[in-house]
């Protein structure tokens, strides 16, 4: 038969504070029982010695456990947030396992698309005004070729007596008002060609903030909700939500990262170790169990802090980091867990309840035994312990009776 005893506190001698565990309550009532046993006999000292109640040493495979509580979270993880102002209108369900590329969110885009219409429509606007500049330009370079070839000629002429002075300056004249006119339809070019890029920026910003209307998956991971909304009205990220830029909405914790913040109490320490292996059970999931094994153990006690109260209780705790080697997509940060570090595995040892074992007047470990109606003090030694079961390395044997309290001093 295997036995596993799951370790709250120290093993103090005589069974008192024992504290129940709600995964284990079969364990805690047992040990509560056997406590009540013994403070009665106990406060019964004076009695017969057959009203106090014995307890059988028994032999078997013992596993000696530390449990204590934690929380998930991931080591590594991407940050899905709002690009723009869109309601969301579809989401993947929160705890799918999604790859690199896959659809996450999908945002309203009617007002995008008629805004990147409006654009496409003055970029098409802008264009013909660019193609119209341009003929008109062409146009004009033609005819100022042509006016210089007719100024070029006229001087040669005008020294031969056929074309007057007056006739000179105003193709000079011309020629010049030619050039400014060119000018001026270059710089209408350039114009055109200004706008025309501006639609083009215009268009390529609706595309893209239509292309941000399906937000996709940065990496591989399991999709867990954002919580939006302000102190008040605190709620899970949901469609018909409106963002706002930068907002966060969701995030994809690498399943292969998952790690539990757990504490442990200092009279714990010297029994956990890096790569002491864990079971884990999720509050949510009770039934399931997970693997994981200790990573990392803090090097510095800290005062243990009241969840109730938010104050220091007394008790000093070390950090305890646990990595989880299962992977699974109920697995996700912030849940709270029941972590189980396995200290020892025992075969074929004797064990006794905590009840059954007490200190003499000079501090030394016995137990009673009761043999024909008399109580027997035995020293014991002790192996590994818990605050229900102890196990015992000399002193008993299998199947011999000891008593769950005080028997009357003589």
């Amino acid at each position: 038969m295997a036995v596993q005893i799951a370790a709250g506190t120290r093993l103090h001698g005589i069974a008192t504070g024992l504290r129940a565990r709600p995964r284990f309550a079969w364990l805690a009532g047992l040990a509560a029982l056997a406590l009540v046993f013994a403070l009665a006999a106990t406060l019964g000292a004076g009695s017969d010695l057959a009203l106090i109640p014995t307890v059988l040493v028994q032999r078997g495979d013992v596993r000696i456990t530390i449990v204590e509580s934690g929380e998930l979270r991931s080591e590594q993880q991407s940050t899905v947030s709002a690009t723009n102002d869109k309601q969301i209108i579809w989401l993947v369900p929160e705890g799918t396992r999604v790859k690199e590329g896959d659809l996450l969110i999908r945002f309203e885009s009617q007002k995008y698309e008629i805004a990147k219409g409006s654009a496409e429509s003055a970029l098409a606007v802008a264009r013909a005004d660019l193609s119209k500049a341009l003929g008109q330009l062409e146009a004009q370079r033609v005819a100022q070729e042509k006016a210089r070839l007719e100024y070029a000629s006229l001087p040669e002429l005008a020294e031969k007596g056929y074309v007057n002075r007056s006739e000179l300056d105003s193709a000079r004249l011309g020629h010049q008002e030619m050039k400014a006119s060119t000018r001026s339809f270059e710089a209408a070019v350039q114009a055109a060609r200004a706008n025309v890029q501006r639609a083009e920026s215009e268009v390529g910003q609706q595309d893209r903030k239509l292309s941000e209307g399906n937000v996709h998956a940065p990496r591989d991971g399991v999709v867990v909700y954002a919580t939006v909304g302000d102190a008040s009205s605190r709620r899970k990220l949901s469609v018909g939500v409106t963002p706002f830029e930068g907002m966060e909405l969701m995030y994809l914790p690498d399943p292969s990262s998952m790690r539990v913040d757990a504490e442990i109490s200092e009279f714990d320490l010297a029994k956990v170790r890096v790569g002491s292996p864990v079971a884990l059970r999720l509050d949510a999931y009770a039934d399931v169990v997970f693997r994981g094994e200790v990573v990392a153990i803090s090097s510095l006690a800290r005062q243990k802090i009241s969840k109730v109260s938010g104050q220091p209780i007394g008790v000093k705790v070390f950090d305890v980091t646990i990595a989880v080697t299962d992977q699974d997509e109920r697995l996700r940060p912030g849940l709270s867990t029941t972590v189980e570090i396995l200290v020892s595995e025992n075969a074929d040892v004797l064990y006794v309840p905590v009840a059954a074992i007490f200190l003499d007047e000079h501090e030394q470990t016995v137990v009673y035994q009761k043999q024909g109606g008399h109580p027997v003090k035995r020293p014991v030694e002790l192996g590994g312990s818990t605050d229900r079961l102890a196990i015992v390395t000399s002193g008993v044997e299998a199947g011999e009776e000891l008593l769950l309290g005080l028997p009357q001093a003589s």
